[in-house]
């Protein structure tokens, strides 16, 4: 190929647009997800620090898990924003030329979570639980819906009998409450 060749295919095609130049938030999606981690773990904390507990409670009491949550959000939401701050320019363009947002996949997971929230209290813990595991699973590429559903039924039995028999907080029984 000759040095005329290589001109006049790049200047004869006008459907070619100019790259543009990336803006700051061009593969930078993880301040995005670092930041709502950063809110949820504030708004956990909050919560945890002005629950009424009962007596104290040790460390696996009412406020063990939720203070771990808070604090496991929080780390990884600064490790998300440290990450995505450090990255160069040019990678930074690369990762938002080569990503593309899987849709699908998103409104299974938010579903999932809205069902859950929604729910929880007319269905029951160990039903919507299971299913929101579920949800998440075939939203994140899981094809095996059987896996998926025997997976998070025992991941929700086990929690609920941890809760329940070991820590003796009752999570929401719903239907299968008059069982």
């Amino acid at each position: 190929m000759s040095h005329t060749d290589l001109d006049s295919g790049s200047a004869a095609d006008p459907a070619e647009a100019p790259p543009r130049a990336p803006s700051f938030w061009d593969g930078r999606g993880e301040l995005v997800i670092g930041g709502l981690l950063l809110a949820m773990a504030g708004t956990l904390a909050a919560g945890n620090a002005g629950m009424d507990v009962i007596g104290d409670g040790g460390l696996l009491g009412p406020q063990g898990f939720g203070w771990f949550v808070a604090a496991l959000a929080a780390v990884i939401g600064l490790l998300l924003i440290v990450a995505a701050l450090r990255r160069s320019p040019g990678r930074r363009a690369a990762l938002a030329a080569e990503e593309r947002t899987n849709w699908r996949a998103v409104g299974l997971v938010l579903l999932g979570i809205a069902a859950f929230s929604g729910l929880i209290d007319i269905v029951g813990w160990l039903l919507m639980a299971t299913l929101m595991f579920t949800a998440v699973a075939t939203g994140l590429g899981n094809r095996n819906l059987l896996r998926s559903l025997t997976v998070g039924f025992v991941m929700a039995a086990t929690v609920q009998i941890v809760f329940s028999g070991m820590l003796g907080l009752n999570l929401p029984s719903g239907v299968l409450g008059g069982l």
